[in-house]
C-alpha cells in the first residue's frame, strides 16, 4: 500500500487549533477540577474516562469527544516528544497524524484511531501509558540509529 505523509494546510492547522480549544470545553465538562490545566495526559485520561462512564449513545458526541481527545493527545506528542502534525494519504483515504523521526524510523501515530479504538473497548486511563511506550520507542530507534 502506498502512503504519502504531507504537513499540513493552513485549513488543518486552524482546524487542530479549533480542536484544542474543543479539549479545555470536554476536560471542563467533564473534569472541572483539571480545567485550569486541561492539556495534561492526566486531564484528558481523567475526563475521558467521566465521559465513557456516561454510557453516550449519540454518535455526533461519541465522535466530538474521539476527536477533541484524539487531537489533544496528538498535540502532547508533538509538544512533549517533538513529533509533528502530518497528513497521511494511502488507498484508505487521508487521515490526520503525528510523525517522528522522518526518513529515520518514520513513526506514525494516528491520535484519533488510538482513541476510538480504546472507546470502541471502554478502555480508560490509557494515555499516560501509551505515551510512555511511544517516547520509549522512539528513544530506542534514535539510539539504533546513533550506532
Amino acid at each position: 500500500m502506498k502512503q504519502t505523509i504531507e504537513p499540513l494546510t493552513a485549513a488543518e492547522e486552524e482546524w487542530i487549533r479549533d480542536q484544542l480549544d474543543g479539549v479545555r470545553i470536554f476536560v471542563e465538562a467533564f473534569s472541572p477540577e483539571d480545567a485550569p490545566e486541561a492539556l495534561t495526559l492526566g486531564a484528558l485520561d481523567r475526563a475521558f474516562a467521566a465521559w465513557t462512564a456516561t454510557r453516550e449513545t449519540d454518535p455526533q458526541q461519541i465522535n466530538a469527544a474521539i476527536r477533541v481527545v484524539g487531537i489533544g493527545f496528538g498535540e502532547l506528542l508533538v509538544r512533549g516528544l517533538g513529533l509533528s502534525w502530518v497528513v497521511v494519504t494511502d488507498d484508505r483515504g487521508r487521515e490526520l497524524a503525528v510523525h517522528g523521526l522522518p526518513g529515520r524510523g518514520d513513526v506514525l501515530v494516528f491520535p484519533q484511531s488510538l482513541v476510538a479504538k480504546r472507546w470502541q473497548k471502554r478502555t480508560t486511563y490509557f494515555l499516560a501509558s501509551v505515551f510512555q511506550q511511544i517516547a520509549a520507542h522512539l528513544a530506542a530507534l534514535q539510539k539504533r540509529g546513533t550506532n
